[in-house]
């Protein structure tokens, strides 16, 4: 059988680095900053310099851990190890554009160990961050009409897949394919509400007030940032999340997937989980690599072991199916 887990990349390919990075989304996220347009998700508690400097804050924390500092903030040896790696891929000063998507929220847990005795800020940080973030790689829902841009060389390609996986949230892959194929995301979609604001769901039966509180300040024409998107720097928070919502997130049909796996437009360095995931996977053969940069050869063994891994580059895969 063949299998694809896809990423960001290929939103990258359609719809243009300069809106779908890291970098362009955190810019994105800045401009609306200045908008004030997420004033209103801290119930005007807080102004757009208020909210600016608190990113500032977070990249500040991101620069303190790749000096090596910073580890007496950290909770146990998993954000110890998380911190090392802050330290192996960042230089020092960096921006708000330069840090990465996953990496804020490590920054904001540490931030949170530092000033845990602040509930507001722990309140802001829990919600708010991610709730920016997903505005941001949303981009006012330009992102779900990439699939214009599709060639019927990549509907072909995908087609040629028995189960599709991404870890993109939005909706491209299914208006490509239409009916014929089922697409699973991993890591949640904008259309798909968190459970806290389902009412019946198990997250809302364990906290009805807390939830009917957040069901009560839903912002109207806001809906995606509502979503039930995973976002953590946490690969086992990840994984925990996913175990407990096989089903939700398609996480049950991808850990007894068999035969052949192709990974296209997903970084090396990311998700570790569903490394973790592949390799004790048994019936997976075959790992085919849609590598961007050489380097990624040299990375990717260092996740995915004991299975054959075949490298392809994704240039010259999109120059065949554009």
């Amino acid at each position: 059988m063949r299998n694809i887990l896809i990423g960001n990349g290929i939103n990258i390919e359609f719809g243009g680095a300069e809106n779908y990075t890291s970098s362009a989304i955190m810019g994105r996220v800045v401009e609306n900053i200045n908008k004030e347009k997420y004033n209103i998700l801290t119930e005007n508690n807080l102004s757009k310099e208020d909210i600016l400097e608190f990113l500032e804050v977070l990249v500040k924390f991101i620069d303190l851990m790749a000096q090596g500092k910073g580890g007496n903030y950290a909770d146990g040896l998993f954000m110890l190890m998380e911190m090392q790696t802050i330290k192996d891929n960042y230089t020092t000063h960096n921006t708000i554009t330069s840090v990465m998507l996953e990496d804020y929220f490590l920054a904001a847990e540490v931030f949170n160990n530092k000033f845990e005795d602040n509930e507001f800020k722990r309140k802001i940080l829990k919600d708010f961050l991610k709730q920016m973030i997903v505005d941001g790689i949303y981009n006012d829902g330009h992102i779900n009409h990439l699939y214009t841009k599709y060639s019927s060389g990549v509907k072909g390609f995908l087609n040629g897949f028995d189960h599709i996986f991404t870890i993109n949230y939005d909706s491209n892959l299914e208006s490509c394919l239409g009916k014929e194929k089922e697409v699973y995301h991993l890591h949640g979609a904008f259309d798909k509400l968190a459970p806290e604001y389902i009412r019946g769901s198990k997250v809302y039966l364990d906290n009805p007030i807390e939830c009917e509180e957040k069901i009560s300040k839903k912002i109207e024409n806001m809906e995606h940032i509502y979503c039930n998107a995973i976002m953590s720097w946490y690969w086992l928070d990840k994984y925990g999340e996913l175990i407990d919502k096989d089903k939700d997130y398609g996480c049950d049909v991808f850990r007894n997937i068999e035969g052949r796996l192709e990974i296209l437009g997903m970084s090396p360095r990311n998700d570790e989980h569903l490394f973790l995931m592949i390799n004790q996977n048994p019936k997976i053969k075959q790992v085919v690599y849609y590598y961007l940069k050489p380097e990624e050869q040299t990375e990717l063994p260092k996740h995915i072991k004991g299975k054959p891994i075949t490298f392809q580059s994704v240039e010259k895969l999109w120059k065949r199916i554009k």
